[in-house]
Protein backbone atom coordinates (compact mmCIF):
# COMPACT_ATOMS: atom_id res chain seq x y z
CA UNK A 1 0.00 0.00 0.00
CA UNK A 2 2.99 2.32 0.50
CA UNK A 3 3.65 4.21 -2.74
CA UNK A 4 6.48 6.72 -2.90
CA UNK A 5 5.20 9.13 -5.55
CA UNK A 6 1.65 8.29 -6.69
CA UNK A 7 0.49 10.07 -9.84
CA UNK A 8 -2.48 12.44 -9.59
CA UNK A 9 -4.74 11.27 -12.39
CA UNK A 10 -6.53 13.81 -14.62
CA UNK A 11 -4.51 16.66 -13.07
CA UNK A 12 -6.14 20.06 -13.55
CA UNK A 13 -5.16 23.64 -12.82
CA UNK A 14 -6.23 24.52 -9.25
CA UNK A 15 -7.82 27.76 -8.07
CA UNK A 16 -6.62 27.02 -4.51
CA UNK A 17 -3.45 25.09 -3.70
CA UNK A 18 -1.43 24.39 -0.57
CA UNK A 19 1.80 22.52 0.13
CA UNK A 20 1.79 20.59 3.41
CA UNK A 21 4.62 18.90 5.26
CA UNK A 22 4.79 16.69 8.35
CA UNK A 23 6.45 17.87 11.55
CA UNK A 24 7.21 16.31 14.92
CA UNK A 25 8.18 18.25 18.04
CA UNK A 26 7.29 18.87 21.68
CA UNK A 27 4.68 21.63 22.04
CA UNK A 28 3.62 23.34 25.24
CA UNK A 29 -0.09 23.58 26.10
CA UNK A 30 -1.82 26.34 28.04
CA UNK A 31 -1.48 24.42 31.34
CA UNK A 32 2.32 24.18 30.98
CA UNK A 33 2.41 20.50 29.96
CA UNK A 34 4.49 19.46 26.94
CA UNK A 35 3.75 16.51 24.67
CA UNK A 36 5.25 15.22 21.46
CA UNK A 37 2.96 16.40 18.66
CA UNK A 38 2.84 15.29 15.03
CA UNK A 39 0.95 17.55 12.66
CA UNK A 40 0.90 19.39 9.35
CA UNK A 41 2.57 22.65 8.44
CA UNK A 42 2.31 24.88 5.38
CA UNK A 43 4.75 27.45 4.08
CA UNK A 44 3.10 30.22 6.11
CA UNK A 45 1.52 28.43 9.07
CA UNK A 46 4.44 27.57 11.29
CA UNK A 47 4.47 24.41 13.38
CA UNK A 48 1.35 24.44 15.48
CA UNK A 49 -1.58 22.40 16.74
CA UNK A 50 -4.05 22.12 15.07
CA UNK A 51 -2.57 22.11 11.57
CA UNK A 52 -3.22 25.09 9.28
CA UNK A 53 -6.84 25.97 8.51
CA UNK A 54 -7.55 25.29 4.82
CA UNK A 55 -10.27 27.34 3.02
CA UNK A 56 -11.17 26.31 -0.54
CA UNK A 57 -14.36 27.57 -2.17
CA UNK A 58 -17.26 25.70 -3.66
CA UNK A 59 -16.73 25.02 -7.35
CA UNK A 60 -12.95 25.46 -7.20
CA UNK A 61 -10.35 22.83 -8.02
CA UNK A 62 -8.37 22.30 -4.82
CA UNK A 63 -4.86 20.87 -4.60
CA UNK A 64 -2.98 19.80 -1.49
CA UNK A 65 0.54 18.53 -2.12
CA UNK A 66 1.69 16.51 0.87
CA UNK A 67 5.23 15.40 1.66
CA UNK A 68 5.24 13.22 4.78
CA UNK A 69 8.13 11.91 6.85
CA UNK A 70 8.56 9.57 9.83
CA UNK A 71 6.84 6.83 7.86
CA UNK A 72 3.97 6.81 5.41
CA UNK A 73 0.96 9.08 5.92
CA UNK A 74 -2.16 10.24 4.09
CA UNK A 75 -4.66 13.09 4.26
CA UNK A 76 -8.31 12.16 4.62
CA UNK A 77 -10.80 14.96 3.89
CA UNK A 78 -13.35 14.12 6.56
CA UNK A 79 -16.88 14.85 5.37
CA UNK A 80 -15.95 15.43 1.73
CA UNK A 81 -16.28 12.63 -0.82
CA UNK A 82 -13.50 12.73 -3.41
CA UNK A 83 -12.70 9.70 -5.55
CA UNK A 84 -10.84 6.91 -3.66
CA UNK A 85 -7.38 8.01 -4.86
CA UNK A 86 -7.91 11.45 -3.34
CA UNK A 87 -9.87 10.45 -0.25
CA UNK A 88 -6.74 9.57 1.71
CA UNK A 89 -7.90 6.22 3.11
CA UNK A 90 -4.79 4.10 2.68
CA UNK A 91 -6.31 0.64 2.55
CA UNK A 92 -8.67 1.63 -0.29
CA UNK A 93 -5.95 3.35 -2.36
CA UNK A 94 -2.40 3.95 -1.10
CA UNK A 95 -0.27 5.48 1.62
CA UNK A 96 2.23 8.17 0.65
CA UNK A 97 5.91 7.44 1.05
CA UNK A 98 7.33 10.64 -0.48
CA UNK A 99 4.82 13.04 -2.04
CA UNK A 100 1.37 13.22 -3.60
CA UNK A 101 -0.97 15.97 -4.79
CA UNK A 102 -4.57 15.47 -3.66
CA UNK A 103 -7.15 16.95 -6.02
CA UNK A 104 -10.87 17.50 -5.53
CA UNK A 105 -13.65 19.98 -6.17
CA UNK A 106 -16.24 21.07 -3.61
CA UNK A 107 -19.78 20.98 -4.99
CA UNK A 108 -21.53 24.29 -5.71
CA UNK A 109 -24.54 25.14 -3.58
CA UNK A 110 -27.95 25.93 -5.03
CA UNK A 111 -30.28 28.29 -3.14
CA UNK A 112 -33.14 26.42 -1.49
CA UNK A 113 -31.82 22.98 -2.49
CA UNK A 114 -30.75 20.68 0.37
CA UNK A 115 -29.17 18.20 -2.05
CA UNK A 116 -26.39 20.44 -3.34
CA UNK A 117 -23.54 22.38 -1.82
CA UNK A 118 -20.50 21.69 0.32
CA UNK A 119 -19.97 24.98 2.21
CA UNK A 120 -19.41 24.36 5.90
CA UNK A 121 -16.99 23.05 8.51
CA UNK A 122 -14.99 19.87 7.95
CA UNK A 123 -11.53 18.70 8.91
CA UNK A 124 -8.60 16.79 7.52
CA UNK A 125 -6.48 14.16 9.27
CA UNK A 126 -4.07 11.34 8.64
CA UNK A 127 -5.70 7.97 7.90
CA UNK A 128 -2.68 5.76 8.62
CA UNK A 129 -2.93 4.11 12.05
CA UNK A 130 -5.75 6.60 12.34
CA UNK A 131 -6.60 6.65 16.04
CA UNK A 132 -2.96 7.13 17.05
CA UNK A 133 -1.98 9.64 14.37
CA UNK A 134 -5.06 11.81 14.97
CA UNK A 135 -4.42 11.79 18.74
CA UNK A 136 -0.80 12.77 18.05
CA UNK A 137 -2.14 15.91 16.36
CA UNK A 138 -2.31 15.10 12.66
CA UNK A 139 -5.48 17.09 11.99
CA UNK A 140 -6.61 20.57 11.04
CA UNK A 141 -9.76 22.49 10.15
CA UNK A 142 -11.12 22.44 6.61
CA UNK A 143 -13.58 25.26 5.93
CA UNK A 144 -15.37 25.34 2.57
CA UNK A 145 -16.66 28.81 1.72
CA UNK A 146 -19.61 29.42 -0.64
CA UNK A 147 -19.37 31.21 -3.95
CA UNK A 148 -21.43 34.42 -3.91
CA UNK A 149 -24.75 33.87 -5.71
CA UNK A 150 -26.25 36.87 -7.56
CA UNK A 151 -29.55 36.45 -5.72
CA UNK A 152 -27.77 36.52 -2.36
CA UNK A 153 -25.25 39.38 -2.31
CA UNK A 154 -22.93 39.84 0.64
CA UNK A 155 -22.47 42.94 2.80
CA UNK A 156 -19.01 44.52 3.22
CA UNK A 157 -17.04 42.77 5.96
CA UNK A 158 -19.35 39.77 5.91
CA UNK A 159 -19.59 36.30 4.37
CA UNK A 160 -22.44 33.81 4.05
CA UNK A 161 -22.18 30.49 5.84
CA UNK A 162 -23.58 28.76 2.75
CA UNK A 163 -24.99 29.91 -0.58
CA UNK A 164 -28.29 31.31 0.74
CA UNK A 165 -27.37 31.13 4.41
CA UNK A 166 -27.15 33.93 6.94
CA UNK A 167 -24.36 36.48 6.78
CA UNK A 168 -21.75 36.59 9.51
CA UNK A 169 -19.00 38.96 10.56
CA UNK A 170 -15.62 37.91 9.11
CA UNK A 171 -13.64 39.81 11.76
CA UNK A 172 -15.04 37.79 14.70
CA UNK A 173 -15.39 34.33 13.10
CA UNK A 174 -14.07 31.79 15.60
CA UNK A 175 -13.27 28.07 15.76
CA UNK A 176 -13.43 25.87 18.86
CA UNK A 177 -11.72 22.45 18.91
CA UNK A 178 -12.15 20.26 22.04
CA UNK A 179 -9.14 17.96 22.46
CA UNK A 180 -7.74 15.73 25.18
CA UNK A 181 -4.42 13.96 25.69
CA UNK A 182 -3.57 10.49 26.93
CA UNK A 183 0.16 11.00 27.57
CA UNK A 184 0.88 7.26 27.18
CA UNK A 185 -0.15 7.42 23.52
CA UNK A 186 2.34 10.22 22.85
CA UNK A 187 5.24 7.88 23.61
CA UNK A 188 4.32 5.39 20.87
CA UNK A 189 5.92 5.11 17.46
CA UNK A 190 4.40 5.53 14.00
CA UNK A 191 3.33 1.90 13.47
CA UNK A 192 2.36 0.96 17.03
CA UNK A 193 -0.26 -1.79 16.92
CA UNK A 194 -0.30 -2.21 13.13
CA UNK A 195 1.19 -5.72 13.28
CA UNK A 196 -1.53 -6.98 15.57
CA UNK A 197 0.32 -6.46 18.84
CA UNK A 198 -1.68 -5.07 21.76
CA UNK A 199 -0.24 -1.63 22.56
CA UNK A 200 -3.36 -0.40 24.32
CA UNK A 201 -4.97 1.65 21.55
CA UNK A 202 -8.32 0.34 22.78
CA UNK A 203 -7.76 2.22 26.04
CA UNK A 204 -7.98 5.99 25.81
CA UNK A 205 -7.54 7.43 29.30
CA UNK A 206 -6.87 11.18 29.00
CA UNK A 207 -5.75 13.27 31.96
CA UNK A 208 -5.29 16.54 30.07
CA UNK A 209 -8.13 18.51 28.46
CA UNK A 210 -7.91 21.47 26.11
CA UNK A 211 -9.89 23.92 24.01
CA UNK A 212 -7.94 24.66 20.85
CA UNK A 213 -8.68 27.37 18.31
CA UNK A 214 -9.44 31.07 18.28
CA UNK A 215 -10.17 33.93 15.90
CA UNK A 216 -9.93 32.69 12.30
CA UNK A 217 -9.37 36.15 10.81
CA UNK A 218 -6.41 36.86 13.08
CA UNK A 219 -4.92 33.71 14.66
CA UNK A 220 -1.71 35.54 15.60
CA UNK A 221 1.71 33.94 15.54
CA UNK A 222 1.07 30.20 15.65
CA UNK A 223 4.64 29.04 15.05
CA UNK A 224 5.93 26.55 17.61
CA UNK A 225 2.87 26.72 19.84
CA UNK A 226 -0.51 25.23 20.55
CA UNK A 227 -3.31 27.49 19.34
CA UNK A 228 -5.44 27.77 22.50
CA UNK A 229 -8.84 29.43 22.80
CA UNK A 230 -8.87 31.95 25.66
CA UNK A 231 -11.88 34.13 24.83
CA UNK A 232 -14.61 34.53 22.20
CA UNK A 233 -15.58 37.95 20.87
CA UNK A 234 -19.24 38.10 19.80
CA UNK A 235 -21.39 40.81 18.26
CA UNK A 236 -24.69 41.78 19.89
CA UNK A 237 -27.73 40.74 17.83
CA UNK A 238 -29.31 42.80 16.39
CA UNK A 239 -26.52 45.32 16.05
CA UNK A 240 -24.45 47.33 13.65
CA UNK A 241 -22.38 44.32 12.62
CA UNK A 242 -23.41 40.89 11.42
CA UNK A 243 -23.51 38.09 14.02
CA UNK A 244 -20.45 36.06 14.99
CA UNK A 245 -20.08 32.53 13.59
CA UNK A 246 -18.60 29.89 15.91
CA UNK A 247 -17.32 26.79 14.13
CA UNK A 248 -17.05 23.74 16.40
CA UNK A 249 -14.87 20.74 15.52
CA UNK A 250 -14.58 17.84 17.97
CA UNK A 251 -11.05 16.41 17.75
CA UNK A 252 -11.58 14.50 20.99
CA UNK A 253 -12.33 10.79 21.51
CA UNK A 254 -14.85 11.38 24.31
CA UNK A 255 -18.40 12.76 24.23
CA UNK A 256 -18.61 16.48 24.98
CA UNK A 257 -21.34 18.69 26.34
CA UNK A 258 -21.24 22.42 25.73
CA UNK A 259 -23.23 24.92 27.81
CA UNK A 260 -23.90 28.56 26.89
CA UNK A 261 -24.66 30.61 29.99
CA UNK A 262 -24.85 34.18 31.25
CA UNK A 263 -22.20 35.50 33.63
CA UNK A 264 -24.02 33.95 36.61
CA UNK A 265 -24.11 30.49 35.04
CA UNK A 266 -27.77 30.51 34.01
CA UNK A 267 -28.62 28.87 30.66
CA UNK A 268 -28.61 31.42 27.83
CA UNK A 269 -30.11 30.50 24.45
CA UNK A 270 -27.59 32.50 22.45
CA UNK A 271 -26.50 29.69 20.10
CA UNK A 272 -28.38 29.34 16.81
CA UNK A 273 -27.42 26.06 15.12
CA UNK A 274 -27.29 26.61 11.36
CA UNK A 275 -25.41 23.49 10.16
CA UNK A 276 -24.12 20.12 11.32
CA UNK A 277 -21.27 18.17 9.71
CA UNK A 278 -21.18 20.62 6.80
CA UNK A 279 -24.90 20.34 6.02
CA UNK A 280 -27.24 23.32 6.60
CA UNK A 281 -30.45 22.93 8.55
CA UNK A 282 -33.32 23.72 6.16
CA UNK A 283 -37.10 23.58 6.20
CA UNK A 284 -37.83 20.55 4.00
CA UNK A 285 -41.41 20.08 5.23
CA UNK A 286 -43.06 20.84 1.88
CA UNK A 287 -41.88 18.62 -1.00
CA UNK A 288 -41.27 20.20 -4.39
CA UNK A 289 -40.67 23.77 -3.21
CA UNK A 290 -37.44 25.54 -2.20
CA UNK A 291 -36.15 24.69 1.28
CA UNK A 292 -35.05 27.87 3.06
CA UNK A 293 -32.68 27.87 6.04
CA UNK A 294 -34.60 27.33 9.28
CA UNK A 295 -34.02 30.91 10.44
CA UNK A 296 -35.42 32.27 7.16
CA UNK A 297 -38.41 29.92 7.57
CA UNK A 298 -39.24 31.57 10.89
CA UNK A 299 -37.93 29.11 13.45
CA UNK A 300 -34.24 29.61 14.27
CA UNK A 301 -32.79 26.61 16.09
CA UNK A 302 -31.77 28.33 19.33
CA UNK A 303 -30.22 26.41 22.19
CA UNK A 304 -28.07 26.75 25.30
CA UNK A 305 -26.74 23.16 25.14
CA UNK A 306 -24.91 21.04 22.57
CA UNK A 307 -24.03 17.37 23.04
CA UNK A 308 -21.82 15.63 20.50
CA UNK A 309 -19.10 13.06 19.94
CA UNK A 310 -15.82 12.55 18.13
CA UNK A 311 -15.43 14.14 14.68
CA UNK A 312 -18.79 15.96 14.78
CA UNK A 313 -18.93 19.58 13.63
CA UNK A 314 -21.44 22.33 14.30
CA UNK A 315 -21.79 25.80 12.79
CA UNK A 316 -23.34 28.07 15.41
CA UNK A 317 -24.38 31.70 15.06
CA UNK A 318 -23.94 33.53 18.35
CA UNK A 319 -26.87 35.82 19.20
CA UNK A 320 -26.23 37.59 22.53
CA UNK A 321 -29.07 40.14 22.98
CA UNK A 322 -27.01 42.67 24.96
CA UNK A 323 -23.42 43.63 25.61
CA UNK A 324 -21.59 41.98 28.48
CA UNK A 325 -20.04 38.71 29.56
CA UNK A 326 -21.42 35.28 28.75
CA UNK A 327 -19.69 31.94 29.21
CA UNK A 328 -19.14 28.75 27.27
CA UNK A 329 -18.49 25.69 29.45
CA UNK A 330 -17.27 22.46 27.87
CA UNK A 331 -17.42 19.12 29.68
CA UNK A 332 -15.67 15.86 28.81
CA UNK A 333 -17.64 12.71 29.62
CA UNK A 334 -16.34 9.18 30.10
CA UNK A 335 -18.03 7.26 27.29
CA UNK A 336 -18.47 4.13 29.45
CA UNK A 337 -19.30 5.41 32.94
CA UNK A 338 -20.77 8.81 32.06
CA UNK A 339 -18.51 10.46 34.65
CA UNK A 340 -17.58 14.07 33.94
CA UNK A 341 -13.80 13.95 33.66
CA UNK A 342 -13.06 17.64 33.12
CA UNK A 343 -14.56 21.08 32.58
CA UNK A 344 -13.11 24.11 30.77
CA UNK A 345 -14.76 27.52 30.53
CA UNK A 346 -14.06 30.43 28.19
CA UNK A 347 -15.71 33.86 28.35
CA UNK A 348 -17.87 35.14 25.50
CA UNK A 349 -17.51 38.92 25.42
CA UNK A 350 -20.47 40.53 23.62
CA UNK A 351 -19.98 44.04 22.28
Amino acid sequence: MDVDNPVTEFLQTPQTAVVLKFFSRDLEFDDGNKFEIWSFESENSGRSLPGPTLRPKEGEIFHATFTPSKGAHTIHWHGMEPDPRNDGVGHTSFEIGETYTYQWQAELGRPGDPNYGAAGTYFYHCHVNTVLHAQMGMFGALVVDPTVHPDYPVSPGARRAFVDGPEYDIATECILVPYSVDARWHEMDHAAGLSGEDVGLNRFEPKHFYLLGGNLADPGDTDDRVWSLSTIQANVVPGERKPTLLRILNANYLPNRMYFTDAEGNPAQIAEIIAHDGRPFRDTSVPGVPSPPCSAAGYPLLTSLLSFGAAERYDVMLTPPSAGRYELRVEWEDWITGEILAKRTVPIIAT
